[in-house]
């Protein structure tokens, strides 16, 4: 092996060295927004399942930051699953079925053996929890999330179209200049969606417990059925039109309602995937529970919330915007 000279050797010494780049994993959410173009899906011009699948791969790093900013952003959640998880709360003893008490009540004049095999089957107890002060309190710092809602979803709405569109994507700075400059139709539909989800969802899990009771019940189940759906096709809708159009409060939901009847394959389509993927991260809870749990808090909530705006932006170009401002969308 030859040796070096003194010369070779100073200038071994005066070169600049390459610095080893250490790794990190944060670079993965945080790295450069620039578009590739060699690499750019256009699924604005071809808003088809398989490019959704591609860019959904490609994307999956901003889809987790934005994910991330849904979760921290709405915080209060954390007190409302403390305080309806009953961790703060106070057990008891209650019988487990409604007949237990004129049983006991017979059983005070008669005992025999049909009273007696009567109150081994409805008199069993189980353990219920009873709300005392700290849950009160959690419950209701919990309700804060009415003010953060409307702000992280059209915050993250506006990152998601963004990047159907090919644009440069800065999940933090992005959430924070389109949330500056909507506080008043996000706050306002905020309100207004925490206010319908939980309607619609205390009436689906009340009239889906008692349906049977009278046929009232299950047409009333069935409407309610019905209504949750046409307003999970709106909300993409409505998220979209806060940031793009300046139109009031009223106009855009008149318009998320013409958009239920004008993209209904792809609303259709959106909520397949949807519930496909809520099944799938319950059955993970079921089997693999550490997985399940975390899902929801990293990928879950971004993805169905992508796949709406994958489905509602190019119908929002198709009807509201000139072929001259914008490119358009083709049909699957």
């Amino acid at each position: 092996m030859r040796e070096l000279n003194d010369n070779e050797m100073e200038n071994e010494a005066q070169a600049p060295k390459k610095k080893r780049k250490i790794f990190n994993i944060f670079d993965w959410f945080y790295k450069d927004g620039k578009v590739d173009e060699k690499d750019d899906i256009k699924a604005l011009e071809h808003p088809t399942f398989a490019n959704f699948f591609r860019l959904l791969w490609k994307k999956l790093g901003k889809l987790m930051s934005a994910n991330l900013i849904m979760v921290f952003g709405n915080f209060p959640i954390i007190f409302l699953l403390l305080a309806t998880s009953g961790i703060l709360s106070k057990t008891s003893v209650a019988p487990l079925y409604q007949t237990w008490a004129p049983l006991a009540g017979v059983s005070l004049f008669q005992e025999d053996a049909v009273t007696t095999t009567l109150s081994a089957i409805y008199g069993v107890h189980t353990e219920v929890n009873v709300i005392n002060t700290p849950t009160k309190v959690f419950f209701l710092l919990g309700l804060l999330i009415i003010f953060t809602w409307g702000f992280t979803k059209v915050g993250t709405t506006y990152i998601y179209r963004n990047l159907m569109s090919g644009e440069a994507v800065f999940p933090f700075s992005d959430f924070i200049y389109v949330a500056k400059r909507n506080i008043k139709q996000s706050l306002i539909f905020g309100i207004i969606d925490v206010a319908m989800i939980a309607i619609l969802a205390y009436n689906s899990y009340f009239l889906l417990s008692n349906y049977a009771l009278s046929t009232m019940n299950a047409v009333m189940l069935f409407l309610t059925v019905a209504m949750t759906v046409v307003y999970f096709f709106m909300r993409p809708y409505i998220y979209i039109m806060i940031f793009t159009f300046d139109l009031s409060m009223g106009q855009i939901i008149k318009n998320a309602l013409y958009f239920v009847l004008l993209g209904a394959k792809r609303n259709f389509a959106v909520l397949g995937g949807t519930l496909f993927l809520v099944a799938l991260n319950y059955v993970l809870f079921l089997f693999i529970m550490p997985i399940g749990i975390i899902l929801p808090f990293v990928i879950t909530i971004s993805i169905a919330d992508f796949a709406g705006v994958y489905g509602a932006y190019p119908k929002i170009l198709q009807y509201m915007v000139e072929k001259d401002d914008e490119p358009q969308a083709e049909e699957e």
